[in-house]
């Protein structure tokens, strides 16, 4: 083997060897660590108990003007994080068609998370789906209802007036 070409195979191997280095001087490792840790969980759902699945999080912390955190529910409408400061956490939960609750739960001074805290909302008709079909019906009665007696109210008004006549 000739002199140069040994010499360009080298710079070759160099140049090679160089960005490789560079590559990985460049990129940096991942790892992950699964484990158990007290979090706060809430559970949002519909009023007929089907869960809000993938719905829009957001956490504001205590004192904070800022987002402490924001995501999505599971597809059982469960949502999880770790508080880092004691005072009144507040939650909203909404998913993209209008419904939404707001949630809120106290960490206590020594960081102590409530355990199974009751703190619940309900957005919506309190007597449930039933409550609102039975309005629904009395709303399209009533405004039919109107509507009749309005209507009969004129014809009463032109036959008052043609008999004038």
């Amino acid at each position: 083997m000739s002199k140069h070409r040994s010499q360009i195979l080298t710079c070759v191997a160099l140049a090679l060897g160089l960005v490789l280095m560079a590559s990985q001087g460049q990129a940096h490792g991942v790892r992950g660590l699964i484990s158990t840790r007290e979090t706060i969980c809430a559970t949002a759902m519909y009023d007929d108990g089907e869960p809000m699945s993938y719905a829009g999080v957001k956490i504001s912390a205590p004192d904070s003007k800022l987002l402490f955190q924001s995501g999505r529910t599971d597809r059982n409408g469960l949502f999880c994080f770790k508080p880092d400061s004691h005072g009144e956490w507040q939650l909203t939960i909404g998913d993209e068609m209008g419904h939404q609750i707001r949630l809120k739960t106290t960490v206590g001074q020594d960081m102590a998370l409530p355990q199974n805290d009751p703190s619940s909302d309900q957005n919506g008709p309190p007597m449930g789906k039933a409550g609102g079909i039975v309005i629904g019906f009395a709303l399209i009665f009533g405004l039919g209802g109107f509507l009749a007696w309005w209507q009969s109210r004129k014809k009463s008004r032109k036959m008052h007036h043609s008999q004038k006549e």
